[in-house]
């Protein structure tokens, strides 16, 4: 038994040591390494697929944008798997507690949340580390910000490596909508493919608000199910729809009536995104595509 403060004093020391060994210039050799050895240019710090052709018809092309390759100066702290205390082999402390995730500013993950994708790290950095190793600030108009995904085990899930194979294709979708562009055009699009007398069709013409985070989210909920070889209409998709809608269904609408109509929804909303990525593969290439070409 060691006391908290002693705890959380080791359990940073070597967290800072991952981080040395898996940031800076030994990520980027390793990145480059696997460029000459034809696996493409990508970032060690993330798995090496996330989306398999057994289960998606645009895996190729999801995988070049959910793994194409970190800026050159890595601008952030954890990127990729945060380990808990008892990962790393600490023991439990004097009051009986373990660390589950680095405290800010190492990871923004905490006690409730395993996933998170940041868009733009910059914003969560201090102000001393928004600049690049020759102190110059990083663009604001860069077209791909520095970003980050960070994930960590649920170890009061019933089955925590495969909720965390969920928890790292849910964040990587986030990853791809953004970066291919398609998250701001996903509201849009939406209203061309779906009914009319769908709840949500409904709530974006009464309102005339944009649903943008509900089609976000959801997805990424129905996509990572698909991508592991599930169905759709899931029991435990509909279980995670409902606990992230409700947050967005009027007062006094039965929120079980809008998770149907999302449910109902989602292949079309899968297609159309899968759609997309096949359109911005020829009219748009990929940004892994584009610094292959600079490497030959």
């Amino acid at each position: 038994m060691i006391s908290p403060s002693d705890l959380k004093k080791e359990y940073t020391k070597r967290i800072l040591d991952l981080e040395e060994e898996a940031q800076g210039s030994l990520a980027s050799k390793e990145a480059m390494l696997s460029m000459l050895m034809g696996e493409g240019y990508r970032d060690p710090n993330y798995p090496k697929q996330i989306a398999d052709p057994e289960f998606s018809d645009v895996a190729e092309i999801f995988n070049q944008w959910a793994l194409s390759p970190p800026p050159k100066n890595y601008p952030g702290k954890i990127s990729g798997r945060v380990l808990g205390s008892k990962e790393l082999g600490l023991p439990v402390s004097s009051e009986g507690t373990y660390y589950v995730a680095p405290p800010d500013p190492m990871s923004s993950l905490g006690v409730t949340t395993v996933g998170t994708y940041m868009e733009d790290y910059n914003t969560f950095r201090s102000p001393f580390e928004r600049h690049d190793s020759l102190g110059k600030p990083y663009p604001k108009d860069k077209p791909l910000p520095p970003d980050r995904i960070q994930y960590r085990k649920n170890l009061k899930s019933a089955d925590p490596e495969g909720g965390l194979d969920d928890t790292i294709k849910h964040e990587f979708i986030h990853r791809v909508q953004t970066r291919s562009g398609y998250k701001k055009l996903a509201d849009e699009r939406f209203r061309s493919y779906v009914p009319e007398d769908n709840v949500w069709r409904k709530l974006q013409k009464s309102t005339g608000k944009r649903i943008t985070t509900p089609i976000h989210e959801s997805m990424a909920y129905g996509y990572a199910h698909k991508l592991r070889g599930g169905e759709l209409d899931d029991p435990l998709v509909r279980k995670d729809l409902r606990y992230y809608l409700k947050g967005f269904v009027p007062k006094k609408d039965d929120v079980d009536n809008y998770v149907d109509d999302m449910i109902k929804a989602l292949p079309s909303m899968i297609n159309d995104f899968e759609k997309y990525l096949r359109e911005q593969e020829t009219e748009n290439p990929t940004r892994l595509t584009e610094l292959e070409n600079e490497l030959e």
